[in-house]
Parts: C-alpha cells; sequence; structure tokens
C-alpha cells in the first residue's frame, strides 16, 4: 500500500508540477529492463517513467517493478525501486543523447540472508527501504509527432540493509522501446 501512495504521489506532484510550468513537454514510457548483476546473475524489471522536458533539461520521475531474477546466485525475491533526478539532453535536435542522475528509494527483500526467528525456528528475510542512486545515459529519437524511440543504460548503486549482513544492488541495466510526448 505504501508503494502504491508514494507512485500516486509522485504522478499527482508532477501533475502540478507541469500545470505550473505550461511550456514543458510531456515524456512517458514503459519497457522490460534487463540487469547484470555479479556472478552471472540476472534481472528483469518493467520500468515506466514520466518525464517534463524544457529546453535541453529533463526532470523524470521513474519506476521499475522487479520481475524476477536468473543465474548462479540470485540475491533478491523483491527489489522494487523508485527514482526523481534530472537529466541534460546535449541537442535540441531529433536526435538526443543525455545523460543524468537519479537518487530513489529501493523496497528490496534478500532472498538469501535471513535471521532466525527464535519463537517459530523459521528463516525470515525482512522487507527494507534502502537509497538508491542512478547516473543513466542513453538517446532518444524524435518522430515527426506523439512517439519517439529511446535507448538507455544505467548504474545502480546501493545496499539493502536489513536485520542481515548488507547485500549489494548494484546493476548494470539496459532498457529501450518507444515512448509518448506532447
Amino acid at each position: 500500500m505504501k508503494k502504491i501512495l508514494v507512485i500516486v504521489f509522485i504522478i499527482v506532484s508532477s501533475f502540478s508540477f507541469a500545470q505550473a510550468n505550461k511550456n514543458w513537454k510531456l515524456k512517458t514510457a514503459l519497457s522490460f529492463a534487463p540487469g547484470l548483476l555479479t556472478e552471472k546473475t540476472y534481472s528483469l524489471q518493467l520500468q515506466g517513467y514520466l518525464g517534463f522536458v524544457q529546453d535541453k533539461i529533463e526532470w523524470r520521475g521513474e519506476a521499475f517493478y522487479f520481475l524476477n531474477q536468473y543465474g548462479d546466485r540470485p540475491r533478491f525475491s523483491m527489489n522494487h525501486q523508485i527514482y526523481t533526478g534530472a537529466f541534460y539532453h546535449f541537442t535540441d535536435k531529433a536526435f538526443q543523447p543525455y545523460l543524468g542522475f537519479q537518487p530513489g528509494i529501493a523496497i528490496s527483500q534478500s532472498s538469501e540472508y535471513g535471521t532466525l526467528n527464535t519463537e517459530t525456528n523459521a528463516i525470515e528475510y525482512k522487507i527494507a527501504a534502502n537509497p538508491v542512486g542512478s547516473v543513466a545515459t542513453g538517446f532518444d529519437f524524435y518522430g515527426e509527432k506523439l512517439f519517439f524511440l529511446f535507448v538507455e543504460t544505467r548504474y545502480i548503486f546501493g545496499k539493502h540493509k536489513a536485520d542481515t549482513y548488507p547485500v549489494y544492488l548494484d546493476e548494470w541495466r539496459f532498457s529501450f522501446g518507444l515512448g509518448l510526448y506532447f
């Protein structure tokens, strides 16, 4: 429920910002975002974002919904993330390479490290909210109307800290697809 409230807050804040600044353009996109972790481990996330662009500056709110991890050492059974931050577009032409930074929050649950509940003798895996950061780069290619193509890579850094050993959230993540702008 808390995740839904945070997402609703971000969306309402974004639309309020857009109404106060009429000359900003709205961008939105949805895609799958595969990621690479260490030790031959891969993740799959569903990525969605809402951004506002004026001149060469973009302000973007972004959410990643954890689908699964595969490979030799899957570390998490949950790793949802939300971000907000600024991006700089190097041109204002149809082809726009960009670079940005986004601080955020990860709602994560380790599948590796748990604690023993002495009353039930069961291992419990705590869900924790942890700060994360992301440096992203990519490009947008704008069409004549409404649609744009994007390709993006990002490095995510942070630690899952519950009541056990901290687990790194570090990951290279890739995404591409079509988005809408108006």
